[in-house]
């Protein structure tokens, strides 16, 4: 699980929100949901796939799929809302939400460098030399590698909407925080057991700041039952920032032909994101507290993806022809659906 100081501030944060809610407000509501989310981000393909005409003749075909990026976990959301400013006549609120995942596969390749075949091969971070542009060919006929993909999600929003129902706009901040860790290594080899071992790292963390303007609205069903809707749209800004560490051990084999390898890399990006969110909720209301239902989507148009080195055509084991594209920082969208409950609690006798 990720766990850094912005994640620490952001679950403190939240825990102050409802504290300062339960002790010192005389009016407005305090409210927390429980849901579980399902989270889409961009996917990992580290590992390339060439199809191979002959061992000096390796076109890319494709790259494999580390990890899909689906994640599903919990998450948590609570604040103040309602609270009456400028004699009522609009609303103020406060939010914040802290959802974490985490995910573990496998990935199994065989290298068949025949006709026709494939040939696996995980380059390094960047070609620093013609000599470790293919030290990611594993020596053995099989390879197994492992990933462990561990994700933060969270964010805190003010608003101030027409009362009681309407339009609100506000500031708002996200984070989604990104560890990955993959290791390989050899199952089989023909001559000596097991030599090689790769071990890959990766910090990734986006931040959106921005603002949003959206609407809510409310349907009285009866029986102390509501439907109500709830709708936002924001532009961001989103900072990503990406650090990589890729350490390659050839113990028998090291040299000019397979070298050890260990390389860093940190790169930065900014993009404009668009980021809409639409809920749904069925209420109860039993008089000192309410108990809701909830369905809710986000919509994320950034979200960063990074696309690791690959090398168009090999010649050999040690000269590249062709463009190569070194890693380097993209991006795609992402979304979340998430379900569950919520608890609300009126405070003071003004609600």
């Amino acid at each position: 699980m990720v766990f850094d100081k912005y994640s620490a501030a952001a679950v403190g944060g939240l825990i102050t929100c409802l504290s300062f809610a339960s002790n010192a407000l005389a009016n407005g509501q305090v409210w927390v949901e429980g849901s579980y989310e399902y989270l889409a981000l961009p996917d990992v393909r580290f590992v390339n796939n060439y199809f191979s005409m002959a061992v000096a003749d390796l076109v890319v075909r494709d790259e494999f799929r580390n990890d899909d990026g689906d994640f599903d976990g919990f998450r948590i959301d609570g604040g103040i809302a309602n609270i009456p400013i400028m004699g009522g006549a609009y609303q103020a609120g406060m939010r914040g939400f802290f959802a974490w995942h985490d995910d573990r596969s496998d990935l199994r390749c065989t290298n068949t460098p025949a006709t026709p075949g494939t040939l696996c091969l995980a380059n390094p971070l960047i070609d620093d030399t013609a000599l470790i542009q293919a030290v990611g060919q594993f020596l053995g006929n099989a390879q197994l590698f492992t990933t462990d993909r561990d994700v933060n999600h969270w964010g805190v929003a003010v608003d101030v909407a027409q009362a009681p129902m309407g339009l609100k706009v506000g500031p708002a901040f996200r984070r989604i925080a990104q560890d990955l860790t993959i290791t390989g290594r050899e199952t089989s080899f023909n001559v000596v057991p097991d030599p090689y071992r790769l071990t890959y790292r990766e910090e990734l963390d986006t931040n959106y700041w921005g603002a949003f303007m959206g609407a809510r609205g409310q349907i009285d069903l009866g029986g102390g039952w509501s439907l109500s809707g709830d709708g936002e749209a924001g532009l961001y800004w989103a900072d990503t920032g990406y650090s990589g560490s890729y350490v390659v051990t050839n113990a028998n084999f090291a040299g000019p032909l397979n070298p050890n390898v260990d390389q860093r890399l940190s790169l930065d990006s900014d993009e404009l994101a668009f980021i809409g969110v639409v809920k749904g909720s069925l209420e109860k209301d039993f008089g000192l507290f309410r108990l809701a239902g909830f369905g809710r989507v986000e919509y994320i148009s950034s979200a960063p993806d990074v696309a690791y080195n690959d090398q168009d055509v090999v010649a050999g084991l040690t000269t590249t022809q062709g463009p190569e594209d070194e890693t380097r920082l993209g991006e795609r969208y992402a979304y979340t659906a998430s379900a569950g409950a919520r608890l609300t609690v009126p405070m003071g006798s003004g609600q």
